[in-house]
């Protein structure tokens, strides 16, 4: 399914860019997504309510235009359930656009202020784009530091160098 979603989250992205569009439709995409709750996730989802009944609810929930008109054709599809989906590959497309890439580093503490500018200052260097820059504690961690971002993942942490170790001796 994510390549169906991807597909939508293109489209939709196509027509904001020509519209010159783009923020003012993540942002109203971000606030419809998280207005949804589960009732009105069924409601969106159910087979017996008609398109009409569904695109009514969402006409008067949702004031951008080409926001609307895309979910109206996700409800004409049966692919609604792939809203989510969607606007995920969305955020990604528009941040490989504004050339930001998204960074998680996994450590044991909270880095300081002055690590992090460090790390966003080697990795824009290396990527040349804007970096940001998401710090997550992980106590499993022994020390080190475990950064991911874009499917890549550099782990120069304690654990990993010991599970190598591992491996390497018990060969």
């Amino acid at each position: 399914m994510g390549y169906v979603a991807l597909q939508y989250a293109e489209a939709l992205f196509g027509i904001t860019l020509e519209e010159g569009k783009i923020e003012e439709t993540l942002l109203a995409f971000e606030e419809f997504s998280s207005a949804l709750d589960e009732d009105i996730y069924k409601f969106l989802n159910h087979p017996k309510i008609s398109k009409k009944d569904k695109k009514e609810v969402v006409k008067n929930a949702i004031t951008n235009e080409l926001l609307k008109h895309f979910i109206f054709v996700m409800i004409d599809n049966f692919r609604i359930e792939l809203l989510e989906e969607s606007l995920i590959e969305f955020k990604k497309i528009v941040d490989k656009q504004n050339n930001i890439m998204k960074v998680s580093v996994y450590s044991k503490k909270e880095l300081n202020s002055e690590q992090i500018n460090q790390l966003k200052t080697n990795l824009k260097k290396k990527h040349n784009r804007i970096i940001e820059l998401k710090n997550i504690v992980d106590v499993s961690i022994a020390g080190g530091l475990r950064v991911e971002y874009e499917g890549m993942i550099l782990d120069d942490t304690i654990n990993n160098y010991l599970q190598t170790l591992k491996a390497n001796l018990t060969k």
